[in-house]
């Protein structure tokens, strides 16, 4: 076997592929918290709660629909969002498309 073989071989999984083995792993583990505005507006953020099967359903809803879109392997993809749970979930859909 060759090095490049040897290297190839022992890389480290993806992103997407770590994701995919959490999520089967503990899909109703939860997975991230993230604030919501109050219902008044006026008084402090809720809180809301997200399982590693809910994040899943909508990252493999957003690859699937960026692939429908004709995004590529490999190809680039322009995120803008503030900070905020979705751009979470758009990042690793991104890289479950392989893009």
């Amino acid at each position: 076997m060759s090095d490049t073989q040897t290297l190839i071989d022992n890389r480290p999984p993806s992103v997407a592929a770590l994701f995919i083995d959490r999520v089967a792993a503990t899909p109703d583990g939860e997975a991230y918290r993230y604030p919501v505005p109050s219902a008044s507006g006026a008084g402090p953020d809720d809180w809301k709660s997200l399982s590693w099967g809910q994040a899943s359903e909508r990252v493999f809803a957003i690859a699937a629909g960026l692939i429908a879109l004709g995004v590529r392997p490999e190809e680039r993809v322009a995120l803008s969002s503030a900070t905020r749970v979705e751009w979470v979930l758009i990042d690793l859909g991104v890289m479950c498309a392989g893009a």
